[in-house]
């Protein structure tokens, strides 16, 4: 063997030596779980219960921070510009990570991530406030139509989930012309103007409904929901494909170019904290449809849904 090979092999050799020891000691800091809404809407409950679980599978200190603004997108893009070392995992929903990059300029898109697990995947629903005069969805659809103009359905943010849900009914209704919108940063912000009156109608997850006194009226599932027999779903009531169906799923993401072995390490606690016994117990006491995916089935599924997602784009007219 020349000098030369022999030093590239020796230099390869000690590359992987210095990988693989990187890997095992992996965390050797505190990793940080970037919620990209404000304290208190559901994504930032589902990490907060998730992330004592995390710490205890990878083996180290796990905080969870927010970072609001843009639908998420404030928070994604500046993850995106991180160091890849696996300490700064963004909790991305649909909307943050395949929706919003395909409405707006977002300093990052598909290729910014190294997924690393799926956690939760819920369908959302339409509701209203207990109070409300609204029994059914007839009952609305019948007060925007006679008084168009007059009613406010909110939003976390253009482009999020929520939005998706409201636009996905009132335009699978035929009234989409006749209701306006109110962002809100997060979906916290936005039940706060349910509760004052200010907004009637809200779209979420039943993790997020179940936080108040709210009254379901349509479920964006395949099915009527087990909780919920008597909602009906969305294509139940005339909403047609591919507006009746939406979920709110997500999962941990690090900027592109993780080492894989951390990726894994990642991918493994993940998958751990989600088969805890308290993680799963938080599950059941909110509703929560746990889906799990490892980094590899993640990275497929993601990569599908921001293509497939772009057909949603289309159809919402965003």
């Amino acid at each position: 063997m020349s000098i030369s090979k022999h030093l590239f092999a020796l230099g390869a050799g000690v590359a992987l030596l210095t990988g693989a020891t990187a890997a095992q000691a992996f965390p050797e800091r505190p990793i940080n779980l970037v919620v990209p809404f404000n304290a208190g809407g559901g994504t930032d409950l589902l990490l907060r219960a998730f992330a004592p679980h995390f710490a205890e599978a990878i083996g180290g200190d796990v905080f969870v921070s927010n970072t609001a603004g843009g639908a998420g997108t404030v928070a994604a893009g500046a993850l995106a510009g991180q160091r890849a070392d696996g300490y700064q995992l963004g909790y991305w929903s649909i909307t943050v990570a395949t929706i919003q990059p395909q409405v707006r300029e977002t300093p990052y898109g598909a290729d910014s991530w190294t997924p690393i697990c799926s956690v939760a995947a819920s369908p959302t629903l339409f509701f209203v406030n207990a109070d409300s005069p609204f029994e059914t969805i007839e009952d609305v659809v019948a007060a925007v139509e006679e008084n168009p103009g007059q009613y406010l359905y909110g939003s976390s943010g253009p482009g999020a989930i929520t939005h998706l849900t409201m636009v996905a009914a009132f335009s699978g209704l035929g009234v989409l012309d006749k209701v306006r919108h109110l962002p809100f940063q997060g979906s916290g912000p936005a039940l706060q103007g349910m509760a004052a009156g200010t907004i009637q109608f809200f779209g979420d997850t039943e993790l997020l409904m179940a936080s108040g006194d709210f009254r379901p009226l349509v479920v964006f599932n395949d099915s009527r929901l087990e909780n919920f027999p008597d909602v009906p779903t969305a294509a139940e009531v005339g909403i047609e494909a591919p507006l009746n169906e939406l979920y709110l799923w997500g999962g941990l993401f690090a900027p592109a170019g993780v080492d894989a072995e951390v990726t894994a390490r990642l991918s493994d606690a993940c998958e751990q904290a989600v088969n805890s016994d308290g993680f799963q117990a938080f599950a059941e006491r909110t509703n929560t449809v746990i889906d799990f995916k490892d980094s590899e089935e993640f990275d497929a599924f993601f990569r599908a849904q921001y293509e497939a997602n772009g057909a949603l784009i289309e159809a919402a007219g965003l």
